[in-house]
């Protein structure tokens, strides 16, 4: 039986090397995150929120925060432990660690509920005033610090490399997650913490989601399988690693090249492609490339792990052939570099450059003899990502608009799958039934196009509505995004979220700016599909 929680592919996207003959290829590693073999209890989880108080979280930002606080902490076990810090022109705590039952549940809310929102926005001193919180770690047990920040930090270290640097140095013990709330936040200093954390950011666009970005954040730490993870690579004599695609974190050593991977839900991959330059040997038949190693800790547990691979080739005098599916993650690792290269030409107000960059490499997906557009496949979504970001640039959106779209934008990491669907891991799963409540029966009724006359049951808590197959109800219009769309469970009603694409989502006629509660009879309208909301009368 498997007792890894953890798997490693080693592959390259060209088969049919020549003896002798130089040539470069793409090395793609591939981790991959199992439980079969190691199922066992949820390790305990020891977490500290870090709660932005500066004066612009005065008003609705800082009270929706703290009625979800108040709901949140019901999600955590008695044997968790849950503490809390402000911070504003400094920290200071507001509750110390402590187990996760019902005197804590009153404790915290009746402190949160006091918080006051004034100063500035010191992110440094919540991190370090949130992490001098947790206790040496104990030996089955995770530590998780979840900071919520509304603005720029503006007061101590406010860079994204000196604010990851103090994330990092948190490491391997302690987890970080970011969670960026309204439009204002920089994205940029939250996604260096959480990528130095090993973590996730996450993008709070509205006050009354703020609820279920939170509770997502905080139980997909439940849904962790293993931590403290990183990739060493070792290539062979005649082997050559000239680059890496996109920006992982690496540091190299005289073990050889090691890059740093975020701590993996159950069913997730994390896949980093490399470009080789290789010159065969001169004889014939089997040889060694490269080798690797990931080293790792099951989620909670102290006790180091170590998977070892050897990446092989046949050499000979073959005619040279892609691989389509390693081609196809060597594409999508690609797809990451280009929207980066993308998103740093927006942000200097050259859209029409940013457009061009994206609809190269949108081509050069669809001039691959293999692929086949919208059929549910990694590549394919990616696809169909760029032709959302590619077409938003082409429309110059206003600053105000570019800058929201941007946050949604890095949620998004295409080299990367998430278990199949959003919160589909157990624990974001019964996250999201606790907060939906009891929910009506209720079903779209589809008016327009190809829906008409057709029904779609909101038969979970959380239904996307998109272009792609992928979506839970997918919809074949050009003017609707991969993601278009959102009908999410809350307190017992369903509530319509526009996921922040350029275009538009309208309820009733009326365009959706801000998360809406439906009613039956409302109509929503994404492109030129309509549907109506109905729910059954008891």
């Amino acid at each position: 039986m498997n007792q890894h929680a953890l798997g490693l592919t080693l592959a390259v996207d060209e088969r049919g090397l020549h003896p002798g003959t130089k040539v470069r290829v793409h090395l793609v590693a591939e981790v991959i995150a199992t439980a079969p073999g190691i199922e066992r209890a949820r390790p305990p989880l020891s977490v500290v929120l870090a709660v932005d108080t500066s004066g612009s979280m005065a008003g609705p930002p800082l009270e929706h925060v703290v009625l979800s606080i108040d709901r949140l902490v019901a999600l955590l076990s008695p044997t968790d432990r849950i503490g809390v810090v402000a911070f504003a022109n400094d920290a200071a705590e507001v509750t110390a660690l402590l187990p996760a039952d019902a005197e804590t549940r009153r404790l915290v809310s009746s402190r949160v509920h006091r918080l006051l929102a004034e100063g500035g926005t010191n992110i440094e001193a919540g991190l370090t005033h949130a992490a001098a919180l947790l206790p040496p770690r104990g030996v089955h047990e995770r530590q998780v610090i979840l900071l919520l920040s509304d603005g720029a930090p503006n007061v101590g270290r406010a860079g994204p490399i000196e604010l990851a640097a103090v994330a990092r140095k948190l490491r391997p013990d302690v987890g970080v997650s970011t969670l960026g709330y309204g439009a204002q936040h920089n994205e940029d200093v939250l996604r260096a913490i959480s990528d130095a954390g090993a973590g996730r950011y996450h993008f709070i666009a509205d006050p009354r989601v703020c609820e279920m970005e939170f509770a997502q954040a905080i139980s997909a730490q439940g849904d962790v399988v293993a931590e403290a993870i990183e990739i060493a690579l070792f290539p062979e004599q005649g082997v050559e690693i000239v680059r890496l695609l996109g920006s992982p974190q690496v540091r190299f050593g005289a073990a050889g090249l090691k890059i740093g991977v975020p701590d993996l839900l159950d069913g997730s991959r994390y896949l980093i492609a490399a470009e080789l330059s290789v010159t065969p040997p001169r004889e014939p038949g089997p040889w060694t490339l490269l080798r690797a190693s990931v080293g790792y800790r099951r989620a909670g547990e102290r006790e180091p792990q170590t998977l070892q691979q050897t990446l092989e080739s046949d050499v000979g005098e073959g005619a040279r052939r892609v691989e389509p599916p390693v081609r196809a993650r060597v594409l999508r690792a690609r797809a990451d570099e280009v929207r980066a290269e993308a998103r740093a030409l927006a942000d200097r107000g050259q859209f029409d450059g940013a457009a061009a960059v994206l609809r190269r490499h949108i081509a050069a997906i669809q001039a691959e003899p293999w692929f086949v557009s919208n059929d549910g496949s990694p590549v394919a979504e990616a696809l169909e990502q760029l032709v959302d970001e590619a077409t938003t640039m082409e429309r110059k959106p206003s600053q105000e608009v570019y800058r929201t779209y941007r946050k949604s934008m890095l949620g998004t990491i295409l080299s990367s799958e998430a278990p199949s669907g959003y919160g589909a891991a157990p624990h974001s799963r019964l996250a999201q039934a606790t907060l939906a409540g009891k929910l009506p029966v209720a079903r779209l009724v589809g008016l327009t196009g190809d829906t008409k006359g057709k029904i779609f049951p909101l038969a979970q808590p959380r239904i996307v509505l998109g272009r792609t197959s992928a979506a839970d109800i997918a919809l074949d219009d050009a003017n609707v995004s991969r993601q278009h769309l959102v009908i999410a469970g809350q307190n017992g009603r369903f509530l319509a979220i526009d996921l922040g694409s350029t275009n538009t989502s309208l309820v009733n006629g009326r365009r959706l700016t801000r998360p809406q509660v439906l009613a039956p009879g409302d109509v929503i309208q994404l492109g030129d599909i309509e549907m109506r909301y109905e729910e059954e009368t008891l």
